[in-house]
C-alpha cells in the first residue's frame, strides 16, 4: 500500500526530488531549478507556505519566434495534463500543477516524469513550428 501524504514540507519534496535522481537546485524556499531527464530545464514552485498544498511545474523557451498563439491552443486542446501560453516576454511555456492533498510519493514521482514527457514533446512541437513544418 502507498503512503498517503497528509502534509508535505519544502525540506520533504527536496527529499523526494533526491530520491527520484533528480537534478535539482533548491533556489529559494519555494522554487527549485530542475534538470529533466531529457536534458531539458524547469522549475518546481511549491505553494502553501511552511505546509506545501500544491506543486507546479513549469519550463520555458526561448528564440521560437514562429510560434503562434494558435500553435498553443492546438497544444492546449491536445494535451490534457500540461497548459501552453506565452510569458511577459511572449516566450512560449508548458506548466502542469499537482494539488497535494492525499497524494503518494509514487504520485509526485509519476507528476515529475509525465512532466518531462511533455516538455520533450512540447520542445520539439516549437522546433518543428519554427522549421516551418508545422501550420
Amino acid at each position: 500500500m502507498d503512503t498517503v501524504l497528509r502534509e508535505v514540507t519544502t525540506e520533504e519534496v527536496r527529499i523526494l526530488l533526491d530520491q527520484f535522481g533528480l537534478n535539482a537546485e533548491q533556489v529559494k524556499e519555494d522554487l527549485f531549478n530542475l534538470e529533466l531527464p531529457n536534458g531539458l530545464r524547469g522549475h518546481l514552485i511549491t505553494y502553501g507556505g511552511s505546509h506545501v498544498s500544491s506543486l507546479q511545474l513549469r519550463a520555458g523557451f526561448s528564440g521560437f519566434d514562429r510560434v503562434e498563439p494558435r500553435h498553443l491552443l492546438n497544444w492546449n486542446r491536445r494535451y490534457r495534463f500540461s497548459k501552453a501560453y506565452f510569458d511577459a516576454d511572449n516566450d512560449p511555456v508548458l506548466e502542469s500543477d499537482l494539488r497535494l492533498e492525499g497524494v503518494t510519493p509514487e504520485a509526485i514521482h509519476a507528476f515529475v516524469h509525465d512532466f518531462g514527457d511533455q516538455v520533450t514533446l512540447f520542445f520539439s512541437y516549437l522546433r518543428m513550428i519554427d522549421a516551418g513544418l508545422v501550420e
